[in-house]
């Protein structure tokens, strides 16, 4: 019976392998035929009105120039409308799920979307994943066995709209045909429930029990708490000695490098795939089409048309845009995005390069401001000021200045931050500080609260106190003196930090 399965996937497959050999062969045209289908599709609602969207069918030529560049607080008006229940707004179609997210101040955003939207954008690129490993191995047995999910969660009903609303891979998980459902674990139910430490216990014993998983996937400093579980409750040396027939590894979410190591560890194969993807609430943009680059082939049938700003341009507020067409590689690109779902021009807020223009390949090398997102938490410069000037004010304490950086995830031992600040005024209690400052950014940041639930992802921040004036120093040692440099505060890598801490050394 499994035969007769993966061999019709494998038929089914091969609509989108030639799909994908069309990335290959004429990327532009494709580029050209997405913008054509949005316009089209969405020209009678009311923005495509507002805008001449028929216009534009005849003229593509004019959008940049007719269609401003929106980031998410510009689309919130329309936004509103379609969560009023006002339809046609910014889609041709009726909403089904309101995806939810953070956004750039930590409040959360709402993107409504329809069924079609997650078929043509999501689902379709979680297809066009699948093709990609099938070119590299044509007789892999992706259902041979079951393929593990870990998703997010579903946070009720919107109050107005009155839709289920939730991170986006738990409506992608809700969406997987019916008939492909029995070939993955846990249950839809399980897969989707919120709390997440919880989720995960019970995830760990029904995967111990499983003999065989195929493809597994998620956010990687998720997936190593659960493994160290599965470990613990099934035994063996690793993961291939709990599963065997265990091939691939789709990951996202954060950079993987500083975790291939250990995860090369846990799934020692020598024909085992770790298979990066670019998959956000707002859309599946990439995916590691060659097992052996480190960079993912630019999606573009999944729904999207991009535009891309250079970093240095965009800092100045310079938005003037090039297509596709017009990119250059290792040139750092803001990423904007016109979709299928109803967003129009809006700043993706991901920094990238690419890596080949024949095909388009790109690796993502940061956001559009200073970030720490080594697990999934998404901290902020804003949350994190906001915090430590609430720990001060309890506290009675003033700082000059502080860096923040990632501590990585080991086998066997929880992440954190490390936290370098250089106060003005030192508190009465380090500690007492240190434990007011992990909750104010628990208050701050609903996923480093998430992250940080039990110790189970990480744990509570490293605190060095440096000398004052030691970040002056620092500047002044690399050539940046004067109020136009100041200290780099939040870094999602350990250069700074390392520097920092050899310079503290010494």
């Amino acid at each position: 019976m499994l035969k007769v399965v993966n061999t019709l996937f494998r038929t089914y497959i091969g609509r989108y392998r030639r799909e994908l050999q069309q990335h290959y062969d004429e990327p532009l045209r494709l580029q050209r035929k997405q913008l054509a289908d949005i316009l089209a599709r969405h020209a009678d609602t009311a923005f495509g009105q507002e805008h001449d969207f028929e216009r534009l069918l005849r003229h593509p030529e004019e959008f940049a120039e007719r269609v401003p560049i929106r980031t998410y607080e510009a689309h919130l008006p329309y936004i509103n409308r379609v969560l009023e229940g006002e339809r046609h707004v910014l889609s041709a179609d009726d909403p089904d799920w309101v995806a939810t997210t953070s956004g750039t101040t930590g409040a959360t955003k709402y993107l409504p979307l329809s069924n079609r939207a997650v078929r043509d954008i999501h689902l379709k690129g979680s297809w066009m994943s699948l093709a990609c490993l099938y070119e590299k191995d044509p007789d892999i047995q992706v259902f041979s066995t079951k393929n593990l999910l870990i998703g997010g969660s579903f946070k009720g009903r919107h109050p107005k709209i009155d839709l289920m609303q939730g991170d986006i891979s738990a409506i992608i998980i809700q969406s997987i045909p019916r008939v492909m459902r029995s070939f993955y674990i846990p249950d839809l139910e399980l897969a989707t429930s919120p709390g997440y430490e919880e989720k995960i216990a019970r995830i760990a014993e029904i995967a111990a029990e499983e003999p065989g998983i195929t493809v597994l996937g998620g956010v990687p400093t998720w997936n190593l708490p659960l493994y160290r579980k599965i470990l613990d409750l099934a035994g063996g040396d690793s993961m291939v000695d709990v599963w065997p027939e265990a091939r691939v590894f789709k990951h996202g979410g954060v950079n993987f490098e500083p975790y291939r190591a250990q995860f090369e560890a846990l799934f020692p194969r020598e024909d085992f795939i770790f298979q990066e993807i670019y998959n956000a609430t707002e859309g599946f943009f990439g995916v590691q089409d060659k097992d052996e680059l480190r960079s993912m082939l630019l999606l573009l049938n999944t729904g999207a048309y991009y535009e891309f700003i250079p970093w240095d341009a965009y800092k100045l507020d310079d938005l003037t845009s090039v297509p596709l067409s017009g990119v250059k590689l290792d040139v750092t690109y803001v990423m904007i995005i016109t979709t299928e779902a109803g967003l129009y021009r809006y700043p993706m807020g991901d920094l990238l390069q690419f890596t080949e223009v024949d095909p388009y390949r790109i690796k993502i090398i940061g956001r559009t401001q200073e970030f720490v997102n080594a697990f999934g938490e998404d901290l902020l410069r804003s949350e994190a000021e906001g915090a430590i000037l609430d720990a001060c004010t309890r506290h009675d304490c003033s700082i000059a200045d502080f860096h923040v950086a990632p501590v990585y995830i080991e086998l066997g031992k929880s992440g954190s931050h490390h936290w370098l600040v250089e106060f003005e005024e030192l508190p009465a209690s380090l500690s007492s500080f240190a434990e007011s400052l992990d909750l104010a950014l628990q208050e701050a940041n609903y996923n480093y609260k998430a992250k940080r639930s039990n110790d189970f992802a990480i744990h509570r921040q490293e605190l060095t106190v440096v000398p004052k004036g030691f970040f002056r120093t620092w500047l002044k040692n690399r050539g940046k003196q004067g109020g136009q440099h100041k200290v780099p505060r939040l870094a999602n890598h350990r250069r700074y930090l390392e520097s920092m801490l050899g310079e503290l050394g010494g």
